[in-house]
């Protein structure tokens, strides 16, 4: 029987380890890299809508078929909440920050990572968050809303109820703006304009 030789033992080897490199190298290309748009987009809108209905695992596994340097805003922000929602803060920021990095008008990016300092009463930080979110669209009135739950938490009760006014200039038949803006006002020893804007909430529930 012929035994091979050295060098045809050695040509087998290389197109068995060639073999292998295309296959791996194919398959996570496939899975991972050459994605095209509409693909992409079909992801994010099937993604988008497990979220939409709690069924956040899976949204995530979706999300995270979309390489990092093909995800857009929209994307790191849903994948924030996701881990925001599940605790998992440190991954939330790192999410929003890309979110940010990315866009100059990434305000939900901003308000969340605001969102999430006040809640570890982390004020100034949170502060400087809700202002970059109103510096990103001057028409979101939470932003405002929540910049003015920091001012009250530190008792720069002026400061809230200017931020207050603005966010019902935007928003009118949101509740909470109008306890808010009274409990300021309240705190300010102006209980005429406190009861001027309970009895404007009272308006608003009947």
């Amino acid at each position: 029987m012929k035994s091979l030789n050295k060098n045809n033992i050695l040509k087998s080897s290389i197109s068995v380890i060639l073999i292998l490199f295309f296959q791996t190298f194919w398959q996570s290309a496939f899975s991972y890299g050459l994605l095209s748009d509409k693909e992409i987009l079909d992801i994010k809108d099937e993604a988008f809508a497990l979220y939409s209905t709690n069924n956040k695992e899976e949204a995530l596994e979706l999300l995270n078929r979309i390489p990092q340097n093909r995800r857009d805003e929209d994307v790191f922000v849903i994948i924030g909440n996701i881990y925001d929602d599940s605790g998992k803060r440190g991954d939330a920021i790192e999410n929003y920050n890309k979110a940010a990095a990315i866009s100059k008008e990434a305000y939900k990016a901003y308000y969340n990572i605001g969102c999430i300092l006040l809640k570890k009463k982390s004020y100034e930080l949170a502060e400087k968050n809700f202002k970059m979110s109103i510096k990103s669209n001057k028409e979101f009135p939470y932003a405002y809303y929540n910049l003015a739950s920091c001012y009250i938490a530190q008792q720069e009760y002026s400061k809230a109820k200017k931020q207050l006014i603005k966010a019902l200039s935007l928003k009118a038949d949101d509740k909470d703006f109008y306890v808010n803006l009274a409990y300021c006002y309240k705190m300010l020893d102006n209980d005429k304009a406190a009861q001027k804007i309970i009895d404007s909430l009272n308006e608003i529930k009947s």
